[in-house]
C-alpha cells in the first residue's frame, strides 16, 4: 500500500514554497532552508524548521530513509499498518511538548500496541497518538531514536506519556475533600522518616532555645519542601530535605529568614500595636493603668516591712500578729523564696493559654484599640496558609514579606484557598485539642523550671506529624490551580 505523500510548507525571505518531504530535505542540504525558517506539515501550524523532529536529522547532514510503506512482523504474524488515520490533534510545536487535548484524559490513550492489540505500548507518538510496541517502532540510523512508521514523528515512553497524562486529570480534577484525606495520609507514605523525624522533632524541642531553633529548622525544611514539591504533582518524593550536602545559608539561615518573614506579614500588625501600648505611643485607655497599677501595687505588698516583724520583738504581742509576723519571717527564708517560685514556674508552664495572661492588662482598653487587636488577630490567622505557601513554593523572603503576592495568589486561586484554609483551620484546632489533652493527661509529671518534658516531647511529635498534613493540603491547593498560577505539571 502506498503511502500518503505529506506536503510541507517552507517559508523563506526569499518566498512561500511547496515540496514533499524529501525535497524539502535535499533543500536543507542545500542550504536553501534554515534552521530559523518556518515549516508547516499539511494543515499543521508554522514552527522553525530547525524544530521539526522530521527535519532534524537532515540539518545535522544525515539522510532519513523514509518512512516503511508496510510493516511485516517476523514474530506474530499479525497484519500489516492500515491506513493512517487522520491526526486526532494539531500542535504548534512537535518538540518535547505534545497535544493536551489528546493526552490530558487518560481515557484517549491508546492501552495497547496499534498492530498488535495484545501487547502493552513501549512508545507513543504524540502527533497520532498511537501506540507503538519495540518491534513496530521504527528507529533512526544510527541514533536509538524511536520513530513513529505510520506518521514519522518521534515517539515518547508510553509510561511518562500516561503518568503525565494521569497527573493532569488529577490537576484537573479540582480541590475537595479527597485532597484531604490525601493529605491526611501522605505523611504515612514514608513511615520510617515519619517516626524518626518526629521523634527527633520532639527530642530537640527538650533541648532549650537552641534545640527549639534547630528543631524549627528541620520542620519548617520539611514543610517548605512538601509545598514546593507537591505544588509540581510530586506526591510520592519523601518529604525529608537532603540534607546530605548541609549548607549554612540554604539549609538553616534560609529557613530562620523565612520563619521571621512569616512572623512580620502575618503577627506583625499585632506585634507593633502592642509595643506601641507597652510604651505608651498609643492611649490604652483609662483601665490599663490602673490595672498595671495593681499589679505594682500587689508585687510591692508582697515583701514585708518593719512594722510586720515588729511583733517579734514585743513580747505582750497579740498572737495573731505574732503569727503573722512569722509568716513574714518564713518568706524572707530562701528556702520559701525557691518554693514560691518552682510553684510559680509550674503554674506557667501548666497554663494553656499563656498569651493571655499577656492580654490582660489591655482588655480594658478604648474599642479602637480593642477592634485593630482584633482586626490584626483575623489577619494573622487568615494570611498564615498564604505565607507558609508563598515561602514554601518561592523560598524567597522578599516574596513572604510582601503581601500583595499572597494576596494576588488568593485572588488567583479563588474558593480553593478558602477550602485549603478550611481545612488547614480544622487541622490546626485538632491539633491544639489534642495538645490540650496531652497537657491535662501528663500534668502530675510537671516539674519546676523545667516544665512538663513528657508532655512537650508527645506534643512535638504530634505537631510534626500536623504541620506536614497542612503542607501537603497547601501544596495540593496550589498544584490544583497551577494553570492559574503558571505551575507546570511534572
Amino acid at each position: 500500500m502506498s503511502a500518503q505523500i505529506e506536503q510541507w510548507r517552507v517559508s523563506t525571505p526569499t518566498g512561500v514554497f511547496e515540496a514533499d518531504l524529501e525535497t524539502l530535505k535535499e533543500w536543507i542540504a542545500d542550504g536553501s532552508v534554515a534552521p530559523t525558517d518556518k515549516v508547516s506539515k499539511g494543515s499543521l501550524n508554522w514552527i522553525e524548521a530547525g524544530r521539526a523532529p522530521m527535519l532534524k536529522a537532515a540539518f545535522q547532514g544525515e539522510r532519513v530513509a523514509p518512512a516503511p510503506q508496510t510493516l511485516v512482523d517476523d514474530t506474530r504474524a499479525e497484519p500489516a499498518w492500515q491506513e493512517a488515520p487522520p491526526s486526532h490533534a494539531q500542535s504548534s510545536d512537535f518538540d518535547d511538548a505534545f497535544p493536551v487535548d489528546v493526552f490530558a484524559n487518560p481515557e484517549t490513550i491508546p492501552t495497547a500496541c496499534f498492530n498488535h492489540p495484545q501487547v502493552t505500548p513501549h512508545y507513543i507518538c504524540p502527533a497520532c497518538a498511537t501506540g507503538l510496541c519495540e518491534l513496530c517502532a521504527k528507529f533512526l540510523d544510527s541514533h536509538h531514536i524511536a520513530t513513529c512508521p505510520r506518521c514519522g514523528e518521534f515517539c515518547k515512553i508510553y509510561e511518562e506519556v500516561k503518568a503525565r497524562a494521569d497527573n493532569i486529570a488529577f490537576q484537573n480534577s479540582g480541590f475537595g475533600m479527597d485532597d484531604f484525606v490525601r493529605a491526611i495520609r501522605y505523611p504515612f507514605q514514608h513511615k520510617v522518616a515519619l517516626f524518626s523525624g518526629a521523634f527527633i522533632y520532639g527530642l530537640l524541642l527538650l533541648g532549650g532555645f537552641r534545640g527549639s531553633v534547630i528543631a524549627f529548622v528541620i520542620m519548617f525544611g520539611c514543610m517548605s519542601h512538601v509545598i514546593s514539591q507537591v505544588a509540581w504533582g510530586r506526591l510520592n518524593h519523601s518529604f525529608m530535605p537532603d540534607f546530605s550536602e548541609f549548607d549554612m545559608w540554604e539549609d538553616l539561615v534560609k529557613p530562620i529568614f523565612l520563619g521571621v518573614g512569616i512572623t512580620i506579614v502575618t503577627w506583625g500588625p499585632v506585634i507593633v500595636l502592642l509595643v506601641a501600648l507597652l510604651f505608651g505611643v498609643l492611649k490604652a485607655g483609662p483601665g490599663v493603668a490602673p490595672l498595671l497599677a495593681g499589679q505594682t501595687e500587689s508585687a510591692q505588698r508582697s515583701a514585708p516591712t518593719a512594722a510586720d516583724l515588729a511583733p517579734l520583738m514585743d513580747p505582750n504581742a497579740d498572737p495573731k500578729k505574732l503569727e503573722e509576723a512569722n509568716k513574714h519571717l518564713d518568706d524572707l527564708r530562701p528556702g520559701a523564696s525557691i518554693a514560691r517560685e518552682a510553684e510559680r514556674s509550674k503554674n506557667a508552664k501548666s497554663d494553656p493559654a499563656p498569651a493571655m495572661n499577656m492580654l490582660r492588662p489591655f482588655l480594658a482598653a478604648g474599642i479602637l484599640i480593642a477592634g485593630l487587636l482584633l482586626l490584626g488577630i483575623a489577619w494573622a490567622i487568615f494570611y498564615y496558609p498564604m505565607a507558609l505557601a508563598v515561602a514554601g513554593y518561592t523560598q524567597s523572603f522578599g516574596a513572604v514579606v510582601n503581601p500583595m503576592i499572597g494576596l494576588d495568589t488568593i485572588r488567583r486561586m479563588r474558593s480553593t484557598y478558602f477550602k485549603a484554609f478550611g481545612m488547614v483551620l480544622l487541622i490546626q484546632a485538632v491539633g491544639f485539642i489534642v495538645s490540650v489533652v496531652i497537657s491535662t493527661v501528663t500534668a502530675p509529671f510537671a516539674l519546676p523550671f523545667v516544665g512538663n518534658l513528657p508532655a512537650t516531647f508527645i506534643d512535638g511529635t504530634i505537631a510534626f506529624y500536623f504541620n506536614l498534613v497542612i503542607a501537603c493540603l497547601l501544596g495540593l491547593s496550589l498544584f490544583k490551580c497551577g494553570d492559574r498560577l503558571g505551575i507546570n505539571v511534572d
